[in-house]
Formats: structure tokens, C-alpha cells, sequence
């Protein structure tokens, strides 16, 4: 009770802060003091705020016996390693490997579902649902130096043709091959790797048709790429041969470039599980970050917070970033909140996440006071 009336008496000293902030220096000061505070207080509901699904695994079983649980609860470790790290290849690492033996230590709670094998039509079977502690995978991650891959990921744009016998080359979508479909909708989900699946509407389909996607026409993607706004995407086709085995290919573009990849696999699950793996890992490393023991600094200022609200969201928001170890409030003038971070990574990391956010948008520094090499200016538009 007396938190409750604490929180409300915050709120309505700071919106009274903000509204009177021009008026006098003493009272900026007090009120820089103040956010200083009480940025410290946010830092666990920011922390709360962060997406559970990285920590998240599910795993099928045979049945609800203690064995296969504790052989689901190592692969579902496994699993969140790979998804955490951006690196499908993580689990070669010795130590890494050895910890799957200790992985009922890292769990928060489990529980059993039904699941569906995506390429199998059959009875839906059982899978153990695992959540891990966050704070524990983290401390496994940097204990072993390993690289960690923001949960803020950009979209991967997918076109993929497959060519039959039957029908010969379809674009794969819901309409048309979408066992197919749901195959790469999971492959994603497995590496916590956001999926744009085009519209393929008559627009799509005057700009690009399945040869294009075949030819890995790069011109034509590009541009039906635009209308989607997405620098990051992915080209597949794929085919059965004579002898039962699945072949694919990929082209796959990023801002740093293009990248070419073909796959011989049993099956279509294996064959896209794994261009889809090749395409993630190579997208995690333009993104991830090793941690660092010593911080960078960067100074943030950011226009329109304009009251509580928009400074709890603002702040929760940057705290929840991997790449920030810490948020220092320095000042409020009228609607302008001035912060310093301290960065793990590398500071364009940070900043192409922060410009990659809709809700803020980068502003000119011209005569901006603040200005300077590590000093940015950004817009905060809300939600």
C-alpha cells in the first residue's frame, strides 16, 4: 500500500518537474537528482519487461517419464544456448556442452502440452515446455565469452519456390504448399528469428513471379523488398530429386552484402532447418555482441518526453537493451531528457537498434549543444 501511494506521489512530483523544469537552475537540478533516483528504481521493471520467449524451449516426448524429461530439459538448454548466441554451432563448445548436464539447475518451470509434428500428418504427440532463468543463461553465456544476439532482430523477409512433378514450381505460402510453410515458420520460431512472409497479392506478383525467385533475380527482389521495407531477406528454392533427397538453395541479403548457399538433405524439415540456420547465424553476427568488462559511453538526448509516461517508457525501454549495462539520467530541460549509457558492445550496434525502433526517430545535431561525436539527438514518439 504505501508503494502504491509512493509511485503516485512520483508521478505527479515529476509531471509538476517537467511542467515548471525552465523556470530556474536549482530546480533543474533537483529535479536531474530526482530522475537519477529514480532511474534506479525502473531498472527491474525494465529488466521484467525483456521477452521471455529467448528463455523459452519445447521439446517433444515420448512420455511423462523422469527420463525423457531430463533428456528434454538438456536439449531445450540447448536449444535456448543457440537462440541466445545467435550461433547454431554454440554446443561445440566444450564447456558449453558440459553445462547441458547441469541444465535442471536452470530452470524456472515446465509443463507438458500437445504438439504437432509440422511435416508429419499424424495424432498430435506430447512436448515438455521448459522456461530457464534469464539471469542464469546469461551468467553461462558470459562466463564463456560467447557472443549474445539482441532480442530486438530484424525481419527476414522469405520468398521460397519449391519445384514437383505434380505442379511444377509454386511459390510457397498458405494457399499453396503450406506444409512447406509451416515448416519455415518453425524453423524461425526454433531460432527466435522474426519471419516477414510476403503477401504475394497481384502487386507482389506483377513485380515477381516464381522463375524470378528460381533465378535469384537479385534486381527484382530488391525492389519488391522496398515495398516491404526490408533490407534483410532471403531467396530459396528447392526440389525432390529421383532418389527421394531433398536439394535447396539460397540467396541471402543483408546490409552487409549477399551471400550464396546450397543444402542436400532427407528431407524438406532438414534441408530448410538448415539454410535457415546457415541464413540466421550469418544475420546474428552483423547484430550480436561479446561483452565487454569495460563499458563505452554514449550520450542519448531525446525530444517530446514530455511526462511521466514517456519517461518511465523511454527508460524502461533502453534498459532492457542487452547492449546497456546502465542508464544515468544527467538532465531535463522542458520536454529534452539527456542520458548517458554504458555500452557493452560495440556503439553502431546500439544505435542501428535504436534507429531500427519505431517510436524513435534520429534528429540532426546541427547546433545542438550536446552535440559531438558520441552525443545523438533522437524524437521519442511513444507506442
Amino acid at each position: 500500500m504505501k508503494r502504491q501511494n509512493l509511485a503516485a506521489r512520483e508521478c505527479v512530483y515529476l509531471s509538476l518537474a517537467v511542467t515548471i523544469a525552465p523556470m530556474k537552475q536549482t530546480r533543474q537540478l533537483i529535479l536531474s537528482l530526482f530522475l537519477a533516483m529514480l532511474s534506479l528504481t525502473l531498472s527491474g521493471v525494465a529488466g521484467a519487461a525483456q521477452e521471455t520467449r529467448l528463455y523459452q524451449a519445447q521439446v517433444p516426448v515420448a512420455d511423462q517419464g523422469e527420463a525423457e524429461r531430463a533428456r528434454a530439459i538438456r536439449s531445450g538448454l540447448g536449444q535456448v544456448l543457440v537462440k541466445v548466441t545467435g550461433n547454431s554451432q554454440v554446443l561445440s563448445n566444450p564447456a558449453i556442452s558440459q553445462s547441458l548436464s547441469r541444465a535442471e539447475n536452470l530452470i524456472t518451470e515446465y509443463g507438458y502440452v500437445s504438439y504437432n509434428q509440422p511435416e508429419v500428418a499424424s495424432e498430435p504427440g506430447l512436448a515438455l515446455t521448459i522456461q530457464y532463468s534469464q539471469a542464469a543463461v546469461d551468467r553461462l553465456v558470459r562466463s564463456q565469452h560467447l557472443q549474445i544476439w539482441p532480442s530486438d532482430r530484424p525481419e527476414l523477409l522469405v520468398w521460397m519456390v519449391v519445384d514437383t512433378l505434380e505442379q511444377g514450381r509454386q511459390f510457397v505460402s498458405v494457399d499453396e504448399q503450406p506444409v512447406l510453410l509451416s515448416i519455415l515458420s518453425n524453423a524461425m520460431k526454433v531460432r527466435a528469428a522474426p519471419l516477414m512472409v510476403p503477401l504475394l497479392d497481384l502487386a507482389d506478383r506483377s513485380q515477381l513471379t516464381e522463375e524470378d525467385v528460381w533465378n535469384f533475380s537479385a534486381g527484382q527482389l530488391a525492389d519488391v523488398a522496398r515495398r516491404y521495407n526490408s533490407d534483410t531477406w532471403m531467396a530459396v528454392r528447392l526440389y525432390q530429386g529421383s532418389n527421394g533427397q531433398w536439394r535447396g538453395a539460397r540467396l541471402l541479403k543483408t546490409p552487409d552484402g549477399e551471400d550464396l548457399s546450397s543444402v542436400v538433405a532427407d528431407t524438406a524439415q532438414l534441408l530448410i532447418s538448415q539454410l535457415v540456420d546457415e541464413a540466421v547465424d550469418r544475420i546474428a553476427t552483423q547484430y550480436a555482441f561479446i561483452p565487454q568488462s569495460n563499458a563505452q559511453q554514449l550520450t542519448l538526448n531525446i525530444e517530446q518526453v514530455t511526462n511521466f509516461q514517456s519517461f518511465s517508457d523511454v527508460t524502461a525501454y533502453l534498459e532492457s537493451l542487452e547492449l546497456v549495462r546502465k542508464v544515468i539520467v544527467d538532465y531535463v530541460e522542458g520536454d529534452r531528457l539527456g542520458l548517458r549509457l554504458d555500452v557493452e558492445g560495440d556503439i553502431s550496434l546500439l544505435l542501428d537498434t535504436l534507429r531500427r525502433d519505431s517510436r524513435l526517430s534520429e534528429q540532426p545535431t546541427t547546433d545542438f549543444p550536446g552535440a559531438g561525436p558520441s552525443a545523438y539527438l533522437f524524437r521519442w514518439s511513444g507506442r
